[in-house]
């Protein structure tokens, strides 16, 4: 009999747990994944963070306030804003294209094609009807890279191989901004660095090789002052070919270059993402110097810039939302309304009951005196991984225990 006391009171507990308010005390910020921006003055940002189901968020004063719109089930590995229409903004997730005519409210979604997994998404900046995707599919046995192609607002597409390769993947998409039948796809083949080069707006694609493995291409970039330079930002540093691909330098060492992308106005000053700074050249690409000073958390895999404003620059990582106003220089957190972050602990200090630590998932411990209605980033510990358990020492309460892994 005690134990079916038991069993009903668990019952009962989380049946009011279930129907319970919950509302979110923070700490603010999350892991962004992707994000856009629009050619407006000032700018509609838009950012997906890494989180399934993903929230997708808008800004409209520069990333000083935030707004969930909506929600998709998983989270978007790149989004494009139409540059004659800034409602509307297409995503991917997987073989899914979402669009939305509507600023984010409400979503269509379109299969591009089953078994395939979409990383990076481009729009025609002469013809917004045209978006290429670049992925890579399973046919059975093997990974292989492939190449989407819509020409009616994303509704439908067609799907090219571009490399028999076993083991292969796109990461990478872009268009010749000037002569828009050429199409670039970066990423990663029999081990090596892959680049393509399409001639004939994505039917037939050739490989060219790098002399230096720099390992997954993730970002490419095509100058509009003059096409036949294309940058390749990839694992180990950033490629330059000033021969539309031909042939390549390497011209930086710094890591990941998840994301690249140039100021509108002035597009010689380019920006990347590394693991933990944004890195900016001044010469398309020549030389390349890195900044993190304000920074916070790794993997920076968003970066944007203000098509209104040459100075301000915006990132996205594992933290959250980040802004410059001097050109990278200096950072400051924007994460005003973004309260997305993985919290996989949470733990009372026993003596002061108000107290709480928690773990912010690839972000930092944080800790709040007052209920978790403020709280504290504390020092960088040093690990390598997220922790699965704070608790504190019975006999010395200033001592504090912290188990790193998966417990």
């Amino acid at each position: 009999m005690k134990r079916k006391i038991v069993f009903l009171l668990v019952l009962f507990s989380s049946g009011i747990m279930l129907f319970a308010d919950w509302v979110s005390i923070g700490p603010t910020g999350g892991q962004i994944y992707c994000g856009a921006t629009s050619n407006d003055n000032p700018p509609i940002i838009y950012i997906a963070p890494a989180t399934s189901p993903s929230p997708i968020l808008k800004s409209t004063d520069r990333g000083e306030t935030w707004t969930v719109l909506s929600t998709l089930y998983s989270y978007p590995y790149a989004m494009v804003i139409d540059p004659n229409n800034s409602s509307i903004i297409y995503a991917i997730i997987s073989s899914l294209c979402y669009k939305s005519t509507n600023g984010g409210i409400s979503w269509n979604q379109y299969t591009i094609r089953t078994n395939t997994y979409f990383q990076s998404l481009t729009i025609n900046p002469l013809n917004s009807q045209v978006l290429f995707a670049g992925g890579y599919a399973w046919d059975g046995s093997y990974w292989r890279p492939c190449v989407a192609r819509s020409t009616n607002g994303g509704v439908n597409w067609t799907v090219v191989n571009n490399d028999t390769a076993s083991s292969s993947y796109n990461y990478s998409i872009a268009i010749d901004p000037v002569d828009t039948t050429i199409v670039y796809a970066g990423g990663y083949a029999n081990g090596r660095s892959a680049f393509y080069k399409s001639t004939d707006r994505g039917e037939t694609w050739t490989r060219y090789e790098f002399p230096t493995n720099v390992y997954y291409v993730y970002s490419l970039y095509v100058s509009p002052l003059n096409h036949q330079v294309v940058l390749a930002g990839a694992t180990s540093g950033v490629m330059r070919s000033t021969d539309g691909g031909l042939t390549w330098t390497r011209q930086s060492t710094y890591s990941y270059n998840y994301s690249m992308v140039a100021v509108p106005n002035a597009p010689n000053i380019i920006y990347t993402g590394s693991y933990t700074s944004v890195c900016r050249s001044d010469d398309t690409g020549r030389t390349w110097t890195s900044f993190s000073s304000g920074i916070l958390g790794n993997t920076v895999h968003c970066v944007l810039t203000d098509p209104a404003d040459n100075s301000t620059v915006f990132c996205g990582t594992t933290a959250g939302m980040f802004k410059s106003t001097d050109h990278g220089v200096n950072w400051q957190e924007i994460n005003n309304g973004i309260l997305i972050g993985k919290i996989p602990v949470v733990s009372i200090k026993p003596t002061e009951p108000h107290t709480l630590y928690i773990e912010f998932a690839d972000n930092a411990v944080f800790k709040s005196t007052d209920d978790g209605n403020t709280w504290q980033r504390l020092p960088p510990i040093l690990g390598c991984g997220n922790l699965c358990a704070i608790t504190f020492d019975p006999i010395n309460p200033l001592i504090i225990w912290l188990l790193e892994g998966s417990g």
